[in-house]
């Protein structure tokens, strides 16, 4: 199912990277698989945004040092990335 969505929305044109717990074994919110984000990414956490509908996978992620934002619909969702200096 996940490498569908990938492909049925040519999600690998915007992101470089999928960390799918399917496949690496450890999944949200514990805290390994931001930290496997952010050794695979090579990236320092303040330098990182995770979005994600669910409090408790953004309290997560900001506590490795992430910036996060809780989705809620695309139009907001843009609009924070663009507050963040990203291009959607």
């Amino acid at each position: 199912m996940n490498l569908h969505r990938i492909r049925a929305f040519n999600l690998s044109r915007i992101f470089k990277l999928f960390l799918s717990s399917c496949f690496v074994g450890v999944k949200k919110p514990d805290a390994g698989i931001y930290r496997l984000a952010l050794q695979l990414t090579q990236q320092e956490p303040a330098r990182c945004v995770f979005i994600d509908d669910r409090a408790l996978n953004l309290e997560c992620a900001g506590n490795v040092g992430m910036q996060t934002i809780q989705f809620q619909t695309a139009s907001q969702l843009a609009v924070e990335l663009r507050r963040l200096s990203i291009e959607a």
